[in-house]
């Protein structure tokens, strides 16, 4: 079977205090069940932030303040590589999740750990955790 062409994924990664945003992914979808950071797949004409944005919006009801650029790695899924954009920010004041929002979560990085959180991410929160302690310790 020959390979599909990469998928461009935006992710975001939101941040309250030492908390980050995290949502259960549909059963009966791909990887149903597991959890991940908001995201998805990038549009025709669309920019990664852009993207990151739109599905932050559907998946969740949540508007991002800035976002800024965090990380990127790539993932191969069956037949397909996927390049993962990851983008870091907070929620826009006055803007709360909606009614019909996916099931998420604030938690910390170590209560992420505890869930089946998506193998292709888990480099990434290693990143964050990081980043978290040192902003912490500076």
């Amino acid at each position: 079977m020959p390979e599909l062409p990469p998928i461009d994924v935006a992710v975001v990664i939101l941040l309250d205090g030492q908390r980050t945003l995290v949502n259960l992914r549909p059963e009966g979808s791909f990887y149903g069940g597991w959890w991940e950071w908001p995201g998805g797949k990038r549009n025709e004409g669309e920019s990664l932030e852009q993207c990151a944005r739109r599905e932050l919006l559907e998946e969740i009801g949540l508007e991002a303040a800035e976002l800024a650029e965090f990380a990127r790695t790539e993932a191969r899924f069956h037949d397909r590589l996927v390049n993962l954009v990851f983008f870091m920010g907070s929620v826009k004041p006055g803007s709360v999740a909606g009614a019909a929002a996916l099931e998420h979560r604030w938690l910390t990085v170590p209560e992420v750990r505890e869930l089946r959180f998506l193998e292709p991410n888990l480099p990434v929160l290693d990143l964050l955790e990081k980043a978290m302690n040192q902003a912490r310790f500076a």
